[in-house]
Order: structure tokens, then sequence, then C-alpha cells
């Protein structure tokens, strides 16, 4: 099933998509925001099924601050799942002054085991003991196979080729160390 073969005559909007042990049906995404206060619903809202819940946070927000300005009142604070959590989504709050208690995804890396991150220089640097103390260096942004942008950074051939860890660290065929990193890290 795909949204090139199926479709609904009656209702061309729907999109087929499937959740973990559910079949594939036409569906639309919604959204629900709440004042967990007063137990209010303040906004509510359809999206195109297989769209991400991250990208649909300022829409549902849009929505919520207008019901909420007309009352006299805001948003400071929300809370949402790990599936709202996108550097667009963050950025959003935090350009309306708006906390957002977000987790990360779950496959985030704060830390890379081995290695220490320096900002000034937008670098990686190896600091495994009896290693050869590479620098990683940042190449471009690529986008994966998932559509997330992502910062590569990679380690010269020349100092990891040598490096009594480049099989444990890199890999048996691979001579030198690459990491990639959200665009959206600081978030």
């Amino acid at each position: 099933l795909s949204n090139h073969t199926h479709y609904s005559p009656t209702d061309p909007d729907a999109r087929i998509s499937t959740k973990p042990g559910k079949a594939r049906q036409l569906n639309y995404c919604g959204q629900v925001a709440v004042d967990d206060a007063h137990h209010v619903i303040t906004g509510a809202c359809a999206s195109t099924a297989g769209s991400r819940d991250s990208e649909n946070l300022p829409e549902i927000l849009d929505q919520t601050l207008d019901n909420l300005e007309g009352l006299g009142m805001g948003i400071d604070q929300v809370t949402a799942d790990a599936g709202y959590s996108s550097g667009k989504a963050l950025r959003y709050c935090e350009e309306r002054g708006i906390d957002a208690y977000i987790p990360n995804f779950g496959q985030y890396k704060p830390e890379r085991e081995g290695f220490s991150y320096h900002a000034d220089s937008d670098e990686y640097r190896c600091e495994k003991p009896g290693g050869k103390g590479a620098v990683l260096t940042f190449k471009g942004i690529k986008t994966d196979s998932k559509g997330y942008d992502k910062k590569s950074y990679r380690s010269s051939e020349t100092v990891c080729g040598s490096c009594p860890l480049r099989e444990k660290c890199c890999g048996k065929a691979t001579r030198f160390k690459k990491l990639e990193e959200s665009i959206d890290k600081p978030y």
C-alpha cells in the first residue's frame, strides 16, 4: 500500500500511514493542545498523515496562541513528547519566548565517547588513550536518508591510518574517522 496507489475518493487529503502493531490505513495526523493546569483544550488541528509531529508543533502552537490572545493570555511553557523534538520546533519556541520541555530523540548522542567538541574551531578532537589525537574537521552539511540535515566531520587518513586504535575506532577497511552531528545541536 502506498499513497501512489491508494486514496480516498471522498477524502483525497487523507494519507496512508502506519504505527507499530497497526495496519496501514488512510489517516490524518491530529494535534491537540491542553492547558494542563485547568484541563482545557486550547487548540486542535489535523495535518496530513505521515508528517512528523515536530513539523506540526508550530501549527498547533500558532492556533493556541491565537485562541489565548483573544482572552488576554499567552504561553510561557510547553511540554511535549520526543516526537516533537527538532531544531525547527525548538527554534520556533525560542523565538516566541516559550520554554520548551521536549526530550531529545532516543538516537541523539550529546557526547561522543573518546572525542571532545570544540565550538570555537567547529571540530572534534580524539582524546582516546593510546590514540594519535586526530582532529575531525567540519566538511559540510549533508542530508541523510530520512531527510535530516547533518554536519559532517572527518579526520585525516594520514593520522588515523597509522593509529593503533584505527580498526576498533574506524573499522577494518576505513582509514579515517567520520562523525555526523545534527545541525541543531545547540538546541
